[in-house]
């Protein structure tokens, strides 16, 4: 884990022991900042000792400041206690430029925007903002933050200007630099100013030079070496390498000083923003998408020419392999294609460019006519194979990963074929599997090369490789080694190679000047530490492409800001080699198994699975009371029908109180905030079980699986609970003229695989397939059950086990699912419109996706059956396909966070209008009924068709 902080240390002599500066520098910013602001225990610190390169630095602390002043005090401590700062936002950084050894400043929880001015088309914001949650902010006013890269649903703002960002559509609207206007800095020595745009003879700047002096000396500097710095300008589109003194020089030609350029691109080792000020620009109403399949790779070069003469927005490229490395059949990749182009124009001229683009196609061998697309999901199926590149490269082996250290090359456009002509053959000549693709409009190769960093040979190569790509990139083709990614520490080693000698000094000048004690970010972007210090091979022997993805749909991240409290930080902190859950629990506790990781990560990781076979390790004692109370239903039936006689009794606020207040003792053996809050809406609980209400479909009262019987695995909730979305899906499946059964059955499993009771969830995945399989059809009403019933195959070991859950996953089927299915195959379902409440308002729906139901694969098919309600207008609300919270008994095991976590949800139900929200999962109904407290009707998908049915 490292020594702490005496790592971090920039200078040279500590004057106490590696153990007392720890604890006296933590002890100064818990001072400071507050005990809730700063982390150091080893979970966290784990966490925080990778972004996404490939490398490991464990921090000795972690900072978590929310405003200005919180920086300030950081940085104080920092110069204090001689320890280094690395800023850091979504850590999604390739370069390890978000890692270091001192203090990490992560700023996620500095995300507010401040000012939107829709009239000069500028935003205000923090750095902690996420790229695509700004623009979803901005979605209302037309207008949207141009710069895109990949990974837009994890980045931040903060790490977006330390990179200068880009991505496809940088070939229309810029990059970070050509979208900024301002931004407030806080440097090492506490000081603060405006980094924007001065002109010289103004009043502004002599104010700035008072209080900064060292800007006058920056001036100096630029002048003094304007003739080196034009000489050393490079040639292409785009550039991040270095420090961005050519645009000083430009501004100083034309009377003025755009310091904003120089810490944008800067990786936080000049300064740490506070905020910035975004230049905007009009949302493209309209666009036009194209694919082109080229038979010959030496074609493309002239065809490239051609096509940004039309003026296109984007213009990407995957080579032949890539093609073949992410699947030809899959994405309809004609056999003998050696490159691909995408094409994407928007707004202007629309209707002349199909013309003008079959034109140029026209003049090249192509393997098929261009396939063009007007509408959004017709784009988005063009767009596949591209977006598909890097998830696919982590599936490819299991040994070799796609690895960043030469992957960001610029050459100019014309030359890229050129270029990739050059990579392919000495991939090839090392026996080198490598996906080579990029924004070919601005000659931006991403270059990911499979090599297994845990074999010395494979390191080697690494190493040969870079220096190999780097110098020819710069000698041959008159490139760049760095266009949007950041030099970081990957590539520092090769900006003096890049630039010579004279400028490096000079970089290095700057960086004195304006830092002197080297306090931030050390070893990023100047640095003469090797290419594999620091190298983390031990992680790329597990599977986790370390992108963030999974934080981005994480709950508790979304809630807390903190890479401990993440999907990304979990996996690492759980798989570490001295995990330990005694210094580990809170981070086993905090999961929801809501399975929002497994759905979007590249390497299909589900993280929740790591967490709970470390709770497995451990099942709550508690918890265990429960589910044996729950094992004898001669028992546990006769009390929920109790409950369900004497609701009447002790369900209202004085009743609940006393119950909270007697229950909460005992509670607390789920977990130390576990409470039955009054607040939270509990259901009905049934007097009559749902299996006795319908006791001629059970096998108890005569029915067995004949042909064609349907299976309504209705598990727990519908059983237990009065709510009528069992009654709902019964009538359903009759009106589908099906023979319907409710068979024998045991919980499904998952609220007790959430406490760790795995072995008890196997016992009874047995026993449900021993029943189920008897049916051709299982349904299911809840989410989590359906999910659970096609998870089955990851609890057993025994191959036979393993074949049988295979067997059953397929059969399984949510509600929704079969409607759709029904409807597909028979017409649409018979519904008419429910009569208008009093009023006549119009009833608006929209749809909450259960987590488990979205894992489970069947996202789509509540959607699909509520666009098609009579007398209602679905819609969809924004973040639909978060998580509400609930989590089964998340919100009785820790109501606090289940209510932050809903808050978003809130926010996104009012702003859809709805006066109605839909679902698919019982926990989600108590949530949203809990947290909406009656501002909209709660509804089971199923209750809602059933109520429409003629």
């Amino acid at each position: 884990m490292g020594t702490g902080c005496y790592n971090g240390r920039i200078v040279t002599a500590p004057s106490s022991t590696p153990l007392q500066t720890d604890r006296l520098l933590i002890d100064t910013l818990r001072s400071r900042l507050g005990a809730a602001k700063v982390l150091d225990d080893e979970p966290a610190r784990t966490a925080y000792s990778i972004d996404a390169s490939i490398y490991k630095l464990t921090p000795c602390v972690i900072t978590l400041p929310e405003s200005a002043e919180d920086v300030a005090a950081i940085l104080a401590a920092a110069r204090e206690h001689g320890v280094s700062v690395t800023a850091r936002s979504g850590g999604t950084n390739l370069t390890g430029s978000a890692i270091g050894e001192g203090i990490i400043l992560d700023t996620s929880r500095m995300r507010r925007l401040l000012e939107i001015d829709a009239e000069r088309r500028r935003v205000r914001v923090e750095p902690g903002m996420v790229y695509a949650e700004l623009n979803r902010h901005l979605a209302a006013s037309g207008l949207w933050f141009a710069p895109d890269p990949s990974s837009g649903e994890m980045c931040k703002l903060g790490g977006m200007l330390a990179n200068n960002s880009a991505g496809p559509h940088t070939l229309k609207y810029g990059a970070v630099k050509d979208n900024t206007i301002a931004m407030q800095v806080i440097l090492a020595d506490g000081g603060r100013l405006t980094a924007k745009s001065y002109q010289l003879d103004g009043i502004e700047l002599a104010r700035l030079i008072e209080a900064q002096p060292w800007v006058a000396e920056l001036i100096r500097l630029v002048r003094e070496h304007r003739d080196l710095i034009n000489s050393k300008r490079p040639t292409v589109s785009k550039n991040s390498t270095g420090y961005n003194l050519f645009a000083l020089a430009d501004g100083l030609a034309h009377g003025r000083l755009d310091l904003h350029q120089l810490f944008i691109g800067s990786e936080g080792t000049l300064g740490v923003t506070l905020e910035a000020t975004l230049q905007l620009v009009p949302r493209p109403e309209r666009t036009v998408t194209a694919l082109l399949f080229f038979e010959r790779l030496d074609e493309v070069g002239h065809a490239v020419n051609d096509l940004l003469a039309l003026g296109p927005s984007a213009l990407e490229m995957l080579d032949g392999y890539t093609l073949d490395l992410i699947g030809r059949a899959h994405y309809q990749v004609p056999a003998g294609s050696q490159a691909m182009l995408l094409v994407e124009f928007d707004d202007g001229e629309l209707a002349a460019r199909p013309a003008a683009l079959l034109a140029v196609a026209g003049r090249y061998r192509l393997s098929e006519p261009p396939r063009i697309a007007t509408e959004p999901d017709a784009q988005a199926a063009l767009w596949a194979a591209r977006k598909a590149i890097y998830p696919t490269l982590y599936r490819y082996d299991a040994k070799k990963k796609p690895i960043n250290f030469a992957d960001d090359v610029v050459v100019a456009p014309d030359r890229l074929p050129e270029l990739i002509g050059y990579l392919r053959r000495l991939f090839d000549e090392r026996g080198v599997a490598v996906a080579i693709y990029g924004h070919i409009g601005n000659g931006n190769a991403h270059v990911n090369p499979l090599l297994d960093l845990n074999a010395p040979a494979d390191v080697e190569t690494m190493v040969r490789l870079a220096k190999e790509i780097h110098t020819t990139v710069i000698e041959r083709f008159g490139g760049s080694i760095c266009g949007e990614h950041g030099d970081g520490r990957v590539r520092a080693g090769f900006v003096r190679a890049y630039y010579g000698e004279e400028l490096y000094r000079l970089f290095t000048e700057i960086k004195r000047l304006i830092d002197p004690t080297g306090l931030l970010n050390p070893g990023v972007k100047l640095s003469e530490a090797p290419l594999t210090a620091h190298l983390d091979a031990a992680r790329f022997a597990k599977p986790c492409a370390t992108c963030g993805k999974c934080n981005a749909v994480c709950p508790v991240y979304d809630v807390e800001r903190e890479e401990s409290n993440a999907a990304r930080g979990w996996y690492h902190i759980l798989t570490a080699p001295d995990y330990r859950y005694e210094t580990a629990q809170r981070v086993v506790d905090a999961c929801l198994n809501c399975k929002s990781c497994r759905t979007v990560c590249p390497a299909g990781i589900d993280v929740s699975e790591v967490v709970l076979q470390r709770r497995s390790e451990r099942p709550n004692p508690r918890a265990g009371q429960i589910f044996r109370w729950l094992d004898r239903p001669e028992l546990f039936e006769p009390a929920i029908k109790l409950l369900g006689w004497s609701q009447p009794l002790w369900d209202h606020p004085p009743g609940r109180w006393v119950i909270d207040r007697l229950t909460r003792p005992w509670l607390r053996g789920l977990g130390p905030e576990a409470r039955l809050s009054p607040a939270i809406a509990l259901p009905r609980f049934a007097r009559r079980l749902l299996r006795e209400r319908h006791r001629a479909l059970t096998e108890e009262g005569g029915v067995g699986p004949g042909k064609g019987a349907v299976a309504y695995f209705h598990g727990c909730a519908a059983n237990y609970f009065q709510d009528g979305v069992g009654d709902a899906v019964i009538r359903l499946l009759r009106r589908t003229s099906a023979t319907v059964v409710l068979p024998r059955q045991r919980c499904s499993g998952t609220p007790i695989e959430t406490y760790g009771h795995r072995e008890l969830v196997r016992r009874y995945a047995q026993e449900n397939l021993e029943s189920l399989l008897r049916f051709e059809t299982v349904v299911t009403g809840c989410a989590s059950c359906t999910f659970k019933l096609k998870d089955y195959a990851g609890l057993f070991d025994d191959p036979a086990w393993r074949e049988r859950a295979a067997h059953l996953s397929r059969r399984v089927r949510h509600i929704s699912e079969y409607l759709a299915e029904h409807q597909a195959a028979h017409g649409p379902l018979p519904l008419t419109a429910r009569p208008a409440a009093s009023g006549g308002s119009e009833r608006v729906v929209t749809y909450h996706a259960s987590c488990h139901l979205r894992a489970a694969g069947a996202g789509e098919a509540p959607r699909t059956l509520l666009r098609r309600l009579p007398g209602a207008r679905y819609v969809e609300m924004a973040d639909a396909d978060r998580c509400a919270g609930g989590a089964g008994t998340f919100l009785v095991k820790q109501a606090s966070m289940a209510r932050r976590i809903f808050s978003r949800k809130a926010e996104a139900v009012e702003q859809s209008g709805a006066s109605v929200v839909a679902t698919s999962c019982p926990a989600c109904m108590m949530q949203l009924a809990t947290g909406l407290k009656g501002r909209a009707e709660v509804k089971h998908v199923a209750q809602l068709i059933d109520e429409a049915w003629e």
